[in-house]
C-alpha cells in the first residue's frame, strides 16, 4: 500500500492560460497605444489654456 503511486496530470489548462495572457498582453498594448494618441501634458503648449479667474 505504500508504493502506490497516483499519476498527476498537468497537461490541462493551458490553452486557457495562454488565453489570459494573451488577451493580458493585448490590453496592454491597447492602453499603450490609446495613451499615445490621447494623452496631452499639462506642459503641452497647445492645450486650451485655463480662464483667468477675475475678482
Amino acid at each position: 500500500m505504500a508504493n502506490r503511486r497516483i499519476e498527476g496530470n498537468f497537461s490541462q489548462g493551458w490553452g486557457v492560460a495562454a488565453f489570459i495572457t494573451l488577451l493580458a498582453i493585448g490590453l496592454y498594448v491597447g492602453a499603450g497605444v490609446f495613451k499615445k494618441y490621447t494623452f496631452r501634458s499639462p506642459n503641452d503648449v497647445t492645450a486650451p489654456a485655463a480662464k483667468a479667474e477675475s475678482h
